[in-house]
């Protein structure tokens, strides 16, 4: 069908004989009645359409135009338009037809049965490179909807993995904040186990959520949650987080930052994320022993002020070569292969797509192995019109006052550690396996507060939460603690009815911030 020729030519035998023609030439051909039925065989598959210029009337070319107007991109559908001498050179309406069907070859009459049948070939030939651009446009539409598709299930697989891995995360970091409490009577070789529980489990959380963070960022899914900070102060609770981390490897310390204040617009937790993953890397990949520098300063340029974070160190380096690709998405230099670090090689390429969605940069130096690394980040400077926003979550003190706490989570080691930590405090505190005893304990003690997972058998979190708000008066606190944690999963868990969501493993402090924060 599309490889045929229409002819729509209504006077006399006309059709009939550029039909034979057309035949004798070996080309396919169909002839219309009139123009709806041309109209009709174009929508079922032409290669072009022979047309005697006396068919053509406003009613024809007003339906001829919406079928064109119809058109795909790749098509450019030929037309072969036969006139008298008298109209090509002189009738408005021709020109009005050529204008109106774009793609047109007209032919004067007479015309040779030989320059008809070229005419036609030309048209063939030229639809078909039609149909090859056609094909490929397909093509590249199933490719793309392929990495759609694969994109759509790679985010569901890291949900799903971000799921599975927080839930196993949890109990190990609860598990070692009690082995904490009680660490005044433990032996060293206990202390030294709980420490190490701690590290490693911090360092899958890293790794954890910088996979997903990657995702996100590279989707467009991340949003900054921009407010007027004190890059200094920031840096200074990045550089005592990372104490315990950087004494453990014995190495030597050096902060220098500016007198003065350095205020920026940023996100306090994205940025904690980049000095915090430059100042882990300068830890990693430094030799036990060795020097790391971190420094601040203030520089102007035309477009205004500019701070400098520089995190330098005298560590394996990196070699010449792999300069220009460290910032690329799981790239890892040789260093990371000689030194078995270990790592996905997205810390780097985090670093630089947050600083700049900040409107900053990042460079890398190296003088090659064994030399160190320096990496000095960019951020514009603001005035600041308000005090700086406080970044760290307030410290755990005593509790106002006693709270009974009910957990509902099916991961009995989460709901058993968590619920030790919280007793710690001082809390009386019940556990339940599924939704259903959830809310037959809620029923027979309304409590003050559920720390509720979403992942639950049978009846999900998100039902179980609404069952609870229907049989609460008011005053019931809903705190999600779940292993999901992507923006459309936070935002359902409030249109549910929860107060707050934590995504596992859930540090105490911010459990006991909440508290605080809503007067419990």
């Amino acid at each position: 069908m599309e490889e045929r020729t229409l002819i729509l030519a209504p006077r006399g035998r006309d059709a009939q004989v550029i039909e034979q023609l057309l035949t004798g030439h070996k080309l396919a051909s169909f002839v219309c009645e009139n123009s709806k039925g041309l109209i009709v065989a174009l929508a079922e598959g032409a290669a072009s359409a022979v047309i005697a210029e006396e068919a053509i009337d406003p009613d024809a070319l007003g339906l001829l135009g919406q079928w064109l107007v119809a058109q795909p991109v790749w098509s450019d559908f030929p037309f072969v338009v036969l006139a008298s001498k008298r109209s090509v050179k002189a009738s408005a309406s021709l020109k009005e037809l050529v204008r109106a069907l774009g793609n047109v070859v007209v032919v004067e009459r007479p015309v040779s049965g030989d320059t008809l049948a070229s005419t036609a070939h030309s048209a063939l030939r030229a639809r078909r490179r039609q149909y090859d651009a056609r094909a490929l446009l397909a093509e590249r539409e199933t490719a793309a909807e392929d990495l759609r598709q694969a994109d759509r299930r790679k985010d569901q697989f890291l949900a799903m993995l971000a799921h599975e891995l927080r839930n196993p995360l949890a109990p190990i970091r609860s598990a070692a904040e009690v082995l904490r409490h009680d660490e005044s009577d433990s032996p060293p070789r206990v202390r030294w186990a709980r420490q190490l529980i701690e590290r490693q489990a911090q360092q899958l959380s890293s790794l954890l959520e910088d996979l997903l963070d990657v995702s996100r960022i590279t989707t467009g899914k991340v949003t900054l949650q921009v407010t007027e900070l004190e890059l200094n102060v920031l840096l200074s609770k990045v550089i005592d987080s990372m104490r315990s981390e950087i004494e453990a490897r014995h190495h030597t310390l050096t902060v220098s930052l500016t007198k003065v204040p350095i205020f920026v617009h940023g996100d306090p937790v994205r940025l904690t994320q980049v000095f915090g993953n430059l100042l882990d890397n300068a830890a990693k990949y430094t030799p036990a022993g060795g020097r790391i520098e971190v420094s601040s300063e203030l520089t102007s340029h035309a477009a205004g002020q500019r701070a400098i974070v520089r995190v330098a160190d005298n560590g394996v380096g990196v070699a010449h070569e792999d300069m220009s690709h460290i910032f690329e998405l799981f790239v890892q230099s040789d260093r990371a292969l000689g030194r078995a670090q270990g790592g996905l090689g997205i810390g780097l390429s985090l670093v630089r797509s947050i600083l700049e969605m900040h409107g900053g940069t990042i460079q890398a130096q190296s003088q090659g192995l064994g030399r160190g690394t320096c990496f000095s980040a960019c951020l514009p400077v603001h005035i600041a019109t308000v005090e700086p926003t406080e970044l760290c979550i307030p410290p755990r003190g005593e509790p106002a006052h006693a709270l009974d706490i009910l957990i509902i989570d099916d991961n009995e080691d989460a709901a058993k550690a968590l619920a030790v930590l919280l007793e710690m405090d001082g809390h009386s505190v019940r556990t339940a396996a599924d939704g259903p005893t959830g809310l037959n304990a809620a029923e027979t003690k309304i409590p003050d507060v559920v720390l509720l997972d979403i992942g639950l058998p049978g009846m999900d979190g998100y039902e179980v939460a609404e069952q609870l708000r229907q049989r609460s008066d008011g005053s019931l606190k809903l705190i999600a603690v779940t292993g999901y944690g992507q923006p459309e999963d936070v935002r359902r868990a409030m249109q549910a009815g929860f107060d707050h969501h934590l995504v596992k493993p859930v540090q105490i402090d911010k459990i006991s911030a909440i508290f605080e924060k809503v007067g419990l």
